[in-house]
């Protein structure tokens, strides 16, 4: 049956355009397919019973094939404002972030302030751009399904998932930053150059941590 179900969708996507995404997406679908009607067997139902209820319940995958062969120059700019827009933020929180570093440095060793004021100052300048990225990852739109069908479970999986991939990317690129900034501030400050490059071995942990969280994320969905 599982051949049954890959040589549906094979025909399903005979107009679709051969490219990586059109895979993909035909991949994913045929997974997705084969689950259903596993769990239909196991709950009682016929081969045929779970056959066709899995197909009947695709829904339009023309719409989906039709924006794989092109894509509205309405939705690829406001795509393309979208990526612009991020992109800006996290740059704009990067450099919040670096000049936190040396308000705190000023405030220790030039200006010579209390300690305890100094690191309210720090905090301080860092909750701008820590509210900044929560707002615009928060403002995100969220795709929501307009019917319980595979086509719109996909759409919406898709919508998650480029979110997703902008908000580990922008996590990665102020961690690594952040990392950047704590080496060198320990190393001048302290003068350990010989054993503060295990900050980096920190990061690298901490990267493969969030990434192990992403994964799982992932796999709940």
């Amino acid at each position: 049956m599982d051949d049954k179900l890959r040589d549906r969708v094979e025909a399903l996507f005979e107009e679709a355009p051969q490219t990586k995404k059109a895979s993909e997406l035909k991949e994913e679908l045929i997974s997705n397919l084969t689950e259903k009607y596993n769990d239909l067997v196991a709950n009682g139902r016929t081969s045929e019973e779970a056959y066709n209820s899995v197909i009947a319940g695709i829904g339009d995958i023309d719409e989906l094939i039709r924006g794989l062969k092109h894509s509205s120059p309405f939705d690829q700019e406001k795509e393309l404002i979208s990526r612009k827009k991020t992109a800006l933020v996290v740059s704009a929180s990067v450099g919040l972030y670096i000049f936190s570093v040396i308000v705190l440095i000023v405030c220790t060793e030039l200006l010579r302030l209390d300690d305890i004021l100094s690191i309210v100052l720090f905090l301080f300048t860092i909750t701008i751009p820590t509210c900044l990225l929560i707002y615009h990852f928060m403002a995100q739109p969220s795709y929501k399904k307009e019917e319980d069908t595979l086509v719109e479970e996909f759409k919406e999986w898709n919508q998650n998932s480029k979110y997703k991939k902008e908000l580990y990317q922008s996590i990665n690129s102020i961690m690594w930053t952040l990392v950047t900034v704590i080496y060198l501030l320990v190393s001048f400050i302290f003068g350990i150059w010989a054993f503060s490059w295990i900050i980096f071995i920190i990061g690298a942990v901490l990267q493969q941590i969030i990434h192990l969280i992403f994964s799982l994320s992932n796999r709940k969905e």
